[in-house]
Parts: C-alpha cells; structure tokens; sequence
C-alpha cells in the first residue's frame, strides 16, 4: 500500500468519480487507473468511485469492471477507500456485480436507478432494488442511491428512499444528488439526516456542506482534489468563498467544453499523456481543449 495514502474508513467527504483510461483496443488502461487513484487519494480524496457516469461506467462489461475494481484492490488501495458504481437496468447484472463487490470486501456500492423506462412507479422501483439485493444474497453491502434524473430518467423520491429504509431492499447508507439543485440537495439533508447526502455538482458543495451534508462525488476531482478537500474541510473559513467561486467557475468550463471528455483533455494536458484523451464509442475521444 502507498504510505501516503490517509486511511479513510467514513462514507464522506471528496469522492471522485474517476475517469477510466482506456487504450487503442478500447480495454481498460489499469496502469494509468491505479496511478491516478493513488494520486487522488494522496491529494487528500476520501474515496474513488469507479465506473459512474464521469467513469463510463455503462461502456464496460460486468467482467472488464470487476477485473479493474480487483487490480486497483491488488495495488494496495483498500475497499473502504472504493466506493464503486453500479450502472445498469438488468436486476440479473446489478445483482451480479453487487456480489462480486461485496465479495471483494466493498461494504458501499453506488447505485443508479433502473433506466430506459421512464416511469417505473414506486413499486417497480422498489421491486429493482429488492431483486438486485435478494439475487445477490443480501451481502453486507449499503447502497448509495444515484439522483441523476437528467441522465437516467428517474427521481429518487424521499417516498422511495422511505420504502427502502422500511426493509425493502438493501439497506441504504446515503444519496448522490446530481441534479445541481441546492434546493434538492438540502431537501434530502433535512429528510434523512441519518444518510451521508453527497451533491455531484462542486457549486452546491459549500450549501450542503453548512446544511450537515456529507460532501460531494464528481468528477472535478480529478483535476482539482486538493482545492476541493480544503473547501470541504471548511466551507466557511478565510479561503472557502474564493474555492468555492473557483470550483463554480471550473464546473462552468467543463460542462461547456465537453464534460467528462473536458476533464480526459485536461488530465492528459496536466500528465502530457495523450493516451488520457480516449473515450468509448459513443463518446468522441479525439475533443481537444480550447486553444490547443
């Protein structure tokens, strides 16, 4: 294990959702992932989430993920510094990687919701989850719910984090709010104030943050870790307002240069490794940044 990587055994803080570098094959580059988890972790990241959607996590197979997951944990970065995604509408699938994470020592998993149906109603939801974690053998495993209805379709409503925490499905340690609301964000907060509330947009951080949230999972990190874990550690201090407008002003040019293929040119750019700028089809990996 990396000497300089702080143990980190609590469900919050900075979690980067990790880009997943991919070679000309179009396999998963596991070199350059573990390099650049243990430098995350390193820069003061609290965990990596793996194959999200800033990970391309709906580009790889069940197979290709859990060998990545199983190199990175082989390289010395322990599981409760992971928290893996799961990303797929299959309860069969979801159910298989649930398994093979928990048996890999992963005691939280992130978890998107059933997508391509649109509305699948509270039941069909609920009856998701429970498939997902009663085919998987209902490991020791707590699930982080994904809120990202611009992408999946489907709102993670506080009726269906209650029905869950009733003893439907697997137990729920936390959300992931991605939809770059404060008012959502901290509505959850003042719900479930049990669960470790994550925004997935830098700008909410700081209101979540003052709110009792529990931090935030996304994809800047990947560049900016360690300003992200100062502004984390204190949101109202000397330098949490000039952070905080940075973060909002690098979210800003991310999201309008390209996402996650932004945040590939940039750390290729930062390494002056050009292998970072690849992306799985459908996902253009030739973007350059501008100016370049």
């Amino acid at each position: 294990m990396n000497e300089h990587i702080a143990p980190s055994t609590t469900l919050g803080g900075i979690i980067t959702a990790i880009l997943t570098p991919v070679r000309d094959d179009l396999t998963i580059d596991t070199g350059r992932l573990i390099a650049h988890a243990r430098d995350l972790l390193a820069r003061g990241g609290s965990r990596i989430s793996t194959f999200g959607s800033t990970g391309e996590g709906v580009a790889f197979a069940p197979a290709e993920k859990r060998a990545a997951v199983g190199a990175l944990l082989a390289a010395g970065i322990r599981a409760d510094q992971l928290l893996p995604a799961i990303m797929t509408s299959s309860p069969a699938i979801a159910a298989a990687e649930l398994s093979d994470l928990a048996a890999m020592g992963c005691r939280d998993v992130l978890v998107l919701p059933p997508f391509y149906y649109r509305d699948p109603g509270l039941d069909g939801l609920v009856a998701f989850y429970e498939a997902l974690y009663e085919r998987a053998g209902r490991p020791p495993v707590r699930l982080v719910l994904y809120n990202i209805p611009a992408l999946s379709g489907v709102t993670i409503t506080h009726e269906l984090v209650r029905a869950l925490q009733a003893g439907r499905g697997a137990p729920i340690a936390g959300i992931k709010d991605s939809t770059g609301d404060v008012d959502s964000g901290l509505a959850y907060v003042r719900a479930f104030p049990e669960l470790a509330v994550f925004t997935g947009d830098d700008r909410v951080l700081p209101h979540l943050l003052r709110a009792g949230g529990a931090g935030m999972i996304g994809g800047l990190p990947n560049l900016y870790v360690e300003d992200l874990a100062a502004l984390y550690r204190d949101p109202d201090g000397p330098d949490a307002a000039a952070l905080a407008a940075l973060a909002a002003e690098r979210i800003a040019h991310i999201d309008g240069n390209g996402g996650l293929l932004a945040l590939k040119a940039g750390l290729a750019e930062r390494h002056r490794d050009e292998a970072w700028r690849r992306a799985m089809p459908p996902l253009d990996g030739s973007f350059r940044a501008a100016g370049r």
